[in-house]
């Protein structure tokens, strides 16, 4: 019933974005129209460097943004479920810093090292000790405002809405 539950707000929430996406689409008529569905796939796309063992290329993540006037409302969710079939949220009352913890898969314990991206120094996904850790750090972001507004399991992923504001 809880995992019901879950899935239920995850879509609920999911169908939210996708709709402020699509008319935010449509309101772009510079740009040619193209059929509009779901994602079914990550959106951003982080790359992992291999230190030692079986790793992941990348990571994925499904990241989506709702502007407001003077700041905006992010919305992530990191596909541990290419790599790990469970995650935890490691308990923390930081409004700026959020981890998860996924145990790996056999075929991916080996693995060292972690993802690497200069755009988005605040997500990072670092595999040691047979376990991904998915961090989110907005102490990286030059903001005067910031702050994670909600964080949770949802479908054995990390889900985690974070705003920033002028």
């Amino acid at each position: 019933m809880k995992n019901l539950a879950q899935i239920t707000a995850f879509f609920g929430i999911l169908c939210t974005f996708l709709v402020t996406e699509i008319i935010s689409a449509t309101a772009q008529t510079q740009q040619p129209q193209t059929e509009s569905r779901p994602l079914s796939a990550p959106n951003v796309t982080m790359k992992v460097q291999r230190i030692s063992g079986t790793c992941p290329q990348s990571v994925g993540l499904w990241w989506f943004l709702l502007p407001f006037e003077g700041g905006a409302e992010h919305t992530v969710v990191a596909d541990t479920k290419a790599f790990a079939d469970s995650t935890k949220l490691v308990s923390s009352n930081n409004k700026q810093f959020v981890e998860f913890v996924s145990p790996l898969r056999i075929n991916y314990a080996s693995c060292i090292g972690q993802t690497q991206n200069q755009e988005l120094t605040f997500y990072n996904v670092q595999f040691k000790n047979k376990q991904a850790y998915f961090r989110i750090d907005l102490r990286k972001i030059n903001a005067p405002a910031r702050e994670i507004t909600y964080k949770a399991v949802v479908t054995s992923r990390p889900f985690v809405r974070w705003a920033v504001a002028d």
